[in-house]
């Protein structure tokens, strides 16, 4: 039969029996860990709405940052070639609509005329 000190005694996390009882790490931090943890859980307990809110942003953002950076990336190209279509009269049709459906077509795969 196990006594009323035995029942008062919960047994231990098995990390906090391998970091504190085996390798011997200070109780101080132990002590300052769990404090820690508590007062993150609370906080999160108590913010949970901003938490929200706040990952929906993020979320939005690194979703958008791709179609933004490939959009500058496409207009950078289609400018640098409308330039150079125009420098070197490669294209012998002036019209300025002409020379950017070149560019354009020219940035997704096609070629350039000769």
């Amino acid at each position: 039969m196990k006594s009323n000190s035995d029942k008062n005694h919960s047994k231990l996390p098995w990390w906090v029996e391998l970091l504190f009882v085996q390798i011997g790490l200070p109780d101080s931090w132990l002590s300052k860990y769990l404090k820690k943890r508590k007062e993150t859980l609370t906080f999160i307990d108590e913010n949970k709405r901003f938490i929200v809110y706040f990952s929906l942003l993020i979320a939005g953002v690194l979703y958008i940052y791709p179609i933004v950076r490939y959009t500058s990336s496409s207009a950078s190209c289609i400018d640098k070639t409308t330039k150079y279509l125009k420098s070197n009269n490669i294209n012998n049709v002036q019209n300025e609509m002409d020379i950017n459906s070149i560019a354009v077509g020219y940035c997704h795969g096609g070629s350039l005329p000769k």
